[in-house]
């Protein structure tokens, strides 16, 4: 019977998603981190939520969604020395990871100017991964 409960539980807890990505810059202690967990296997939706560290000197974690599709999209722009901008779907954010302090909720204007494109978080076979942004193209002489 009880060999049977382990089976049974490993079943049901193996719907569940559980995984992260992780941007390194200037080096491997200043990162931001993207981690979407799905608490139970019978749930559509996954909590997103974004780490920002720069070792020692602070690590912050911000939840980014509590309801967000398990396919999550998370866009990361420069826009400064420490500065990002994020996007995820309908939702902009800034988050700076110099000392680490609150994100800030921004409004989302298509035709704002986010910053330097970085890269984007997005799932690939099931998995959360970090997709560096294609480079720049040079201007035209």
């Amino acid at each position: 019977m009880r060999k049977l409960l382990i089976v049974m539980l490993s079943v049901l807890l193996s719907g569940c998603v559980q995984d992260f990505a992780i941007y390194l810059f200037d080096g491997q202690d200043h990162s931001l981190t993207v981690r979407r967990q799905q608490r139970y296997f019978w749930q559509d939706t996954v909590e997103v939520q974004l780490m920002a560290t720069n070792l020692p000197q602070c690590q912050r974690l911000h939840t980014l969604s509590t309801d967000a599709p398990a396919d999550i999209k998370v866009e990361l722009f420069a826009a400064g020395e420490g500065v990002w901008n994020i996007r995820m779907g309908k939702q902009l954010w800034q988050a700076e990871t110099n000392t680490c302090n609150e994100l800030t909720e921004m409004e989302n204007d298509p035709k704002a100017d986010l910053g330097q494109p970085v890269g984007q978080f997005v799932v690939v076979d099931d998995k959360l991964e970090f997709e560096p942004a294609p480079p720049a193209a040079a201007p035209a002489q």
